[in-house]
């Protein structure tokens, strides 16, 4: 028992005296005057730079918009009867013209008829008056009648053409009429609801409506501008800052509610000229071709408009900018490869990246990692780019 515990002092006092030494010599050859920490000089730290270049780049801005039918038709009775018949599928695709309703035609035609036997009888009754008149010409000449009689014929005469007049106006009328209890599709589109079944009776002047017929290739999309992007829109372009595209060169490109992309372009068909002032917005309405019918009425998507650049344009990552309460902030590598802290004034976002308003020059260099170690006046150092690894290899 005494001979382990004699051991065990022994090893801890070489451990000890091991400790003691390397201390002692650790001390004697390490130089920590003021003069050699000096020489050793300050950390450098490596991180990553972009160096700005003043380039174009598209804005692409992004407005939420609707659908809606490019033309829409109520379907109404014009004349007053019972419904016959039904000739399309509710909901379904109808052609310019296809018969959609019947009204019952029958007193419509018993009308044509009448109109047609007064057309004859006024016929009649002129060609009677006329003959009359040619006589009684006749006879006054040679002084046989007074001029009184030949009078009353004349004006029998022109009672009759005036009776005929209304005849043809009244099978005119008739025939339109009998026409009316046919009831087409005016557009080619989709058909809703019917509004009145078969065997309902319609009235030509009120409750007349049978369904609606929407065309929708092509089809209309609706978007609001605020007032706001309106008046920066126009500041940019008169300070040269975009391009100023005519209407005809700007292009519009949906993206569906899944995110999906619409693979057919638009063009911008109306601009309202007036600002609502309920919503201090502009609507903007662009058409789409639609022949698959994709798009429906009521459907909402994104709108986004192509064809207007932004010019000379700094753009800086997204890793590169400190954002807090105060506004926004980047590291320029300045003079001495040091760092300095400047605040910027953020623009639009562009694919990953902030376009800088104001803050930034040409040709300057911003720092874009390493942001929490970086401090203003630090040296700084551009990191040397990793190697791309090889295929079937990795880090031991």
């Amino acid at each position: 028992m005494r001979r382990s515990c004699l051991i065990r002092r022994t090893i801890m006092l070489v451990i000890v005296l091991g400790a003691v030494s390397g201390g002692l010599y650790y001390l004697q050859h390490m130089d920590s005057t003021p003069q050699a920490m000096q020489a050793r000089g300050p950390q450098t730290l490596p991180v990553g730079m972009v160096t700005l270049t003043a380039r174009t780049v598209p804005m692409q801005p992004l407005y939420l918009g609707q659908a809606e039918a490019s033309q829409t038709v109520e379907i109404r009775a014009r004349v007053n009867g019972f419904l016959e018949s039904r000739h399309f599928e509710e909901g379904g695709a109808v052609e310019e013209g296809q018969l959609l309703f019947r009204i019952d035609p029958r007193s419509f035609g018993a009308d044509l008829d009448l109109a047609k036997a007064q057309l004859a009888s006024a016929q009649a009754e002129y060609a009677q008056a006329e003959k009359k008149v040619d006589r009684y010409t006749r006879l006054r000449k040679s002084g046989s009648t007074t001029q009184d009689e030949l009078d009353q014929w004349r004006t029998a005469q022109l009672v009759a053409q005036a009776n005929i007049m209304m005849a043809r106006a009244r099978i005119v009328k008739a025939d339109l009429d009998l026409g009316y209890t046919s009831i087409t599709s005016p557009i080619t589109g989709h058909i809703g609801m019917a509004q009145k079944d078969v065997g309902s009776y319609v009235d030509g002047s009120t409750g007349g409506l049978l369904a609606v017929v929407e065309k929708t290739d092509p089809i209309y999309v609706r978007y609001t501008v605020s007032e706001q992007d309106i008046l920066q829109a126009r500041r940019m372009a008169a300070s040269g800052r975009t391009n100023q595209p005519l209407v005809d060169q700007i292009t519009l490109s949906l993206t569906l509610a899944d995110g999906a992309p619409y693979p057919l372009k638009g063009k911008i068909s109306y601009t309202d000229p007036q600002i609502d002032p309920s919503t201090s917005s502009s609507v903007m309405r662009g058409t789409f071709p639609n022949p698959g019918g994709q798009l429906r009425p009521g459907q909402f998507v994104h709108v986004r408009v192509d064809g207007i650049n932004r010019l000379n344009a700094l753009l800086v990552p997204k890793s590169a900018v400190i954002q807090n309460p105060t506004g926004a902030f980047v590291y320029v590598v300045g003079e001495g490869d040091k760092a300095e802290l400047r605040p910027v004034k953020l623009g639009e976002w562009q694919a990953g990246q902030w376009v800088v308003e104001d803050g930034l020059k040409p040709g300057e260099t911003v720092i874009t990692d390493h942001l929490m170690q970086v401090r203003p006046g630090m040296a700084v150092t551009r990191a040397p780019e990793a190697k791309p690894q090889a295929a079937g290899t990795s880090e031991g």
